[in-house]
């Protein structure tokens, strides 16, 4: 396949090298040069997204948020217009659900497939292709899609025939993750106030109920002393903002998110 990814970060360079490795002509778009730059030396394809995107089977979308998404794909230089029909969209941010599926309906009427596909799994993983991916979408978005998910994911959870789901999906494994990540730090911290070394306590925890993933896989880089950037806190602001935003919307209270969010402001 001939596929674009946009968003070259710590997920979405990950996710271009398993698609490289997997026999795929890839384009990578970023808006650090630099970033370009690195992924073309590491065997990306080059050119101009106007004189390629006719040609594109694939657009992947790793960018930060549903405004980014938005510009990638329906702004003043989006790629849905330039696109061939039956191209397939893999929309990978986290983003409301209203937007996937507004943004699938767009697509459909440009003669794009969409997928709604979230993902999980951290920057190791996606360099492995080794992701989670909570997929919504028609059976051909699916069908479309599936050489990019065999390439970038060990799990693929289908959440439904539409998209919107696997955006609700993510945003419940981001309320949980957030609320560890809170908890992790406050437990840490907690115990080197009480005289526990940092190092004994990981050792302990992750052999008791009190563990968690976001917990062994955080804590490792804090107690080393390891602030090597993977993420941005700012996406929990986000995430989270999300969160809160489908429970006032529904009524729902989500005291503990609440609580959890004032941590990364």
């Amino acid at each position: 396949m001939k596929i674009a990814v946009f968003g070259l970060g710590s997920m979405g360079y990950g996710m271009a090298q398993s698609l490289l490795r997997a026999g795929h002509t890839v384009h990578g778009f970023d808006v650090v040069p630099q970033q370009v730059e690195r992924f073309r030396d590491d065997g990306g394809a080059g050119g101009e997204l106007a004189d390629i995107a006719v040609s594109l089977d694939a657009v992947v979308v790793v960018v930060l948020n549903a405004g980014q998404t938005e510009d990638v794909l329906f702004g003043d230089n989006g790629v849905v217009p330039r696109l061939k029909d039956g191209a397939v969209i893999m929309s990978c941010a986290t983003v409301p659900p209203e937007f996937a599926m507004d943004a699938e309906a767009r697509c459909a009427a440009a003669g794009i497939h969409y997928l709604d596909a979230p993902i999980s799994g951290g920057s190791v993983k996606a360099a492995e292709g080794r992701l989670s991916v909570m997929a919504a979408g028609r059976p051909e978005a699916f069908a479309a899609a599936r050489p990019v998910l065999d390439a970038t994911a060990e799990t693929v959870f289908d959440m439904g025939d539409h998209a919107g789901p696997g955006s609700v999906m993510k945003s419940v494994n981001q309320l949980l993750a957030g609320v560890h990540i809170a908890t992790m730090a406050e437990a840490l911290t907690f115990g080197m106030q009480q005289g526990l070394a940092p190092d004994r306590f990981l050792e302990v925890i992750s052999k008791c109920a009190g563990t968690s993933w976001m917990l062994e896989n955080r804590a490792p880089h804090i107690i080393d002393g390891d602030y090597t950037p993977h993420s941005q806190v700012d996406i929990w602001l986000k995430d989270l903002g999300i969160v809160l935003d489908i429970a006032r919307a529904n009524k729902f209270s989500a005291p503990i998110a609440a609580a959890a969010l004032q941590q990364y402001v």
